[in-house]
């Protein structure tokens, strides 16, 4: 960079050229020079010179990126999740590791081509193969991953704006069957927290606060104390834990309400009492904080004869059961924290409340008398 002055005949004046080189660390032989003249004062020059760093830096970047290889492509955008880079969707640490896992895992053919070499061809091709080879979940989360790269690219300027997604315009013929998801009915959840009391088992007061607050693990986890309004009868969700980040935001990155019902209540200051002034409501394990509530629960569910469940499954057990009993879907997402309606109307369907009653009208067995008839007339 160089702000210099000289004469210019053409102007018959004092004035001054502003110079600007960039070269890439990267690849020495990438090199950006931006020049400009005729400009009268000093301060005009400034304002110049920094315009041109800004466009000698953009044209850098795009330069080095229509070089770079597809391995150092993902290599910068893992570090740019690692570092929260400003154009990068904020991601739990789980999630990142899924995308990165997911890029390197199943795009290795790519690793040596440049990232302006893979087109819409390589792909569509790639996304098929996972398809065939994996399965639909598999192809979908390398979707997810490439588009968010991609995204990140064109957004930072490392790859020109010009540049389209290449998994864009991408359809599959195939469509995941979707499983019936596992559930347990009223009768199995009180045989579920009838044996755990009866067994006086340790996971208890937690199975039965998942199955009266709808809370995740890490949310039940984090809750302290003073996070439970027993005048107002309100518990505040508003921090998660997890074995791999510790204590944060919940998933949704905002607080909710839920309120105590009076079967709740006395479970509540019964285990306040218990406490003995401690800082959490439930109790600390070690198969807890390894990540082991979703195995130790479906062992104990096997055990007393109900469905395998894992642990997340108490959650839409809570949510199943208030749609059941009429509770508005409106009110049941901010109770549990939904913000997608897609992932609440599940639960609706499970519930039956769309179809429950469409067949009462149905009179197709005959009569009790008719019915007596036909039976003895085909036993004659």
């Amino acid at each position: 960079m160089a702000i210099s002055p000289y004469f210019d005949n053409e102007l018959n004046k004092e004035c001054y050229r502003v110079q600007v080189i960039r070269k890439s660390a990267e690849n020495p032989s990438i090199v950006v020079r931006k020049r400009a003249d005729k400009i009268t004062t000093e301060a005009e020059a400034l304002k110049v010179e920094k315009k041109l760093i800004g466009e000698a830096h953009r044209e850098l970047v795009g330069k080095e990126a229509h070089g770079m290889s597809w391995l150092v492509l993902i290599d910068q955008f893992e570090l740019a999740m690692r570092n929260e880079d400003v154009f990068v969707r904020k991601l739990a640490k789980g999630s990142q590791e899924n995308y990165i896992s997911a890029l390197r895992g199943h795009t290795k053919d790519w690793f040596k081509h440049r990232v302006d070499q893979i087109d819409k061809a390589k792909a569509w091709l790639l996304l098929d193969r996972v398809e065939r080879e994996c399965s639909i979940a598999k192809r979908k989360s390398l979707r997810t991953a490439i588009d968010a790269l991609y995204s990140w690219a064109i957004l930072s300027n490392r790859i020109k704006s010009s540049t389209s997604i290449p998994t864009e315009g991408y359809k599959s013929v195939s469509r995941e069957e979707e499983p019936l998801p596992e559930i347990l009915n009223l009768e199995e959840i009180r045989i579920l927290l009838r044996e755990a009391k009866a067994q006086d088992n340790l996971w208890y007061p937690v199975w039965a606060l998942a199955l009266y607050t709808g809370m995740r693990s890490g949310e039940l986890y984090a809750l302290e104390w003073t996070s439970i309004d027993f005048e107002n009868r309100m518990i505040y969700v508003h921090r998660n834990w997890t074995n791999k980040a510790g204590f944060h935001s919940t998933k949704g990155r905002y607080w909710r309400a839920v309120p105590i019902s009076d079967e709740v209540l006395p479970f509540l200051r019964e285990l306040k009492l218990k406490s003995r002034e401690k800082q959490f409501v439930l109790p600390r394990f070690h198969s807890w904080e390894d990540g082991r509530q979703a195995e130790i629960l479906r062992v104990f569910c096997v055990g007393i004869g109900v469905p395998s469940i894992k642990f997340h499954t108490l959650r839409a057990c809570f949510a199943t059961q208030l749609i059941k009993n009429g509770v508005a879907p409106g009110k049941v997402m901010k109770i549990c924290g939904w913000k997608d309606l897609k992932t609440m109307q599940r639960y609706i369907r499970l519930a039956g409340i769309e179809v429950k009653g469409a067949t009462d009208g149905l009179k197709l067995l005959p009569e009790e008398k008719i019915m007596g008839e036909v039976v003895n007339l085909f036993n004659g």
